[in-house]
């Protein structure tokens, strides 16, 4: 049988794009080993707490029942939420006349599949174009004495009924991140160990070290730049963090969320020609595309940045982009963390318009001096933008506060229609105080930038949208 479009693997992003090119007329088929729906990540739904007031809580045994009696209502709230959830995405595929076919595919041909259920046996799918949307799953190392109780990887610890009430967790990506954060917020006593030196090198630095300053004044202790010699279980059942150099790190137990790895051995890329990194992730452009230009990927197992990436951009991109429907020119893709408080960017970092000789300019607001700061309770968080300064072209806007990636989504806009900081200046959008912190970030911009007039240089030079778009320096995802 043959299909316009395969999608493979249960990442929602992928059945997303499924929908909308079958809203085009296409045959689609969606061949999932699992369930419709993601590992479900308890601790997101977490709510943000004032600051500092998340290890003020005592530790007495009553309320270390309260935070577990929380976290299992949460438990309860997220399966219910994911129940609906994958039962609306399969009603939708089914209505859609998108074909769901159950088993484990694997690529015999660029063009051909084999399907393999226990139950319908093997048979064989052609298709135009691939989607490749099988997602991760933690990276396991043999060193690391995984047993589900006291080390497990991120996906255990995602299932856990229960809260410890110290932990250590080795690795600093955004999942790793988001898991201690949200888990301090509940009480938990954490540290987080890495071997890298900073935290989110793809990020902004200033709003990164304003996370981590954030994060050390409600409890979390970092060890960064700290290589590991051994993980271990101690004889009272507790965990133990050996650290090059000789000191040690004990704790109720350690979550290891070093990196993730795409779910892509079983499928024999090579058939397809096709070639993935040390971790299991495809290497794709904005549009999605892979080397091989019949097949994409999308979600998780692209990796960065498109692991935290909540968004439908990227089922967008890919169906305007491989069925030749027009595409949004200049659109940009935002990224977000749900730490507390969260953490959102879209565009050029300070970083990479410095590294690139870019004139440009900052302008500064603090989030909280608004009247939407004032009516949420939301503790004090910035607004940077970063713009051309000639032609005072927003190139980039970080943001860290309670609602990081509400507040972004006014600065993906303006960049995708190529505005200017003067956007902001008019004061004429629907939601003002939404827009307050916007407004007054860039007047502060645009009074450095008349205080310390620019000098003209032969080496800088104009940056523009495509820069960023076809930038292929990947970080890695550690």
């Amino acid at each position: 049988m043959r299909y316009d479009l395969i999608v493979l693997g249960n990442d929602p992003k992928g059945c997303e794009a499924a929908l909308l090119v079958a809203q085009l007329r296409k045959r689609v088929a969606v061949i999932s080993h699992d369930e419709l729906d993601e590992p479900g990540n308890v601790l997101r739904e977490v709510p943000p707490l004032p600051a500092g007031d998340q290890h003020r809580v005592d530790s007495t045994e009553r309320s270390f029942r309260h935070r577990q009696r929380t976290l299992r209502n949460l438990r309860k709230r997220t399966k219910a939420t994911e129940s609906k959830s994958s039962s609306a995405l399969r009603t939708g595929l089914l209505e859609r006349g998108v074909d769901v076919v159950s088993g484990q595919a694997r690529f015999t041909a660029p063009h051909e599949v084999e399907v393999v259920d226990l139950l319908n046996g093997s048979r064989r799918l052609q298709s135009d174009k691939f989607l490749i949307a099988v997602g991760s799953r933690p990276l396991r190392p043999s060193w690391v004495p995984f047993d589900g109780e006291t080390i497990f990887d991120s996906d255990e610890f995602a299932r856990r009924d229960c809260l410890p009430k110290s932990m250590i967790v080795v690795g600093a990506d955004p999942f790793a991140l988001e898991q201690a954060m949200k888990s301090a917020a509940l009480g938990t006593r954490v540290a987080i160990v890495d071997s890298a030196s900073r935290l989110l090198e793809f990020c902004d630095r200033q709003m990164a070290d304003l996370l981590r300053g954030r994060a050390e004044s409600d409890g979390v202790l970092f060890r960064l730049g700290r290589s590991i010699s051994a993980i271990e279980k101690a004889n009272d059942n507790r965990a133990v963090v050996r650290l090059a150099g000789g000191k040690n790190l004990i704790a109720e137990c350690v979550l290891y969320a070093s990196s993730r790895r795409g779910r892509t051995d079983a499928m024999n890329l090579k058939a397809a020609k096709l070639m993935v990194d040390e971790h299991g992730r495809l290497w794709c452009n904005e549009f999605g595309q892979t080397w091989v230009e019949h097949i994409y990927g999308i979600g998780e197992v692209v990796g960065f940045p498109t692991l935290a990436n909540e968004s439908l951009e990227q089922a967008h991109r890919f169906a305007q982009h491989a069925f030749g429907q027009p595409e949004c020119a200049g659109t940009v893709t935002s990224f977000g963390l749900s730490t507390i408080p969260e953490l959102a960017m879209v565009g050029a970092t300070e970083e990479q318009l410095q590294n690139d000789l870019v004139a440009y300019e900052v302008g500064v607001s603090q989030v909280d001096d608004g009247l939407r700061g004032d009516r949420d309770g939301s503790a004090e968080g910035t607004l940077k933008l970063l713009f051309h300064r000639s032609s005072r072209q927003l190139l980039g806007v970080h943001c860290l506060s309670k609602s990081a990636k509400e507040l972004i989504r006014i600065g993906q806009t303006v960049m995708s229609l190529g505005g200017s900081i003067e956007a902001f200046c008019d004061g004429s959008l629907h939601d003002p105080e939404l827009f307050d912190c916007y407004r007054r970030a860039a007047e502060d911009g645009l009074r450095r930038m008349n205080e310390e007039p620019a000098i003209p240089s032969p080496s800088l030079r104009i940056w523009r949208p495509d820069d960023l778009r076809h930038r292929r320096a990947v970080p890695s995802m550690r």
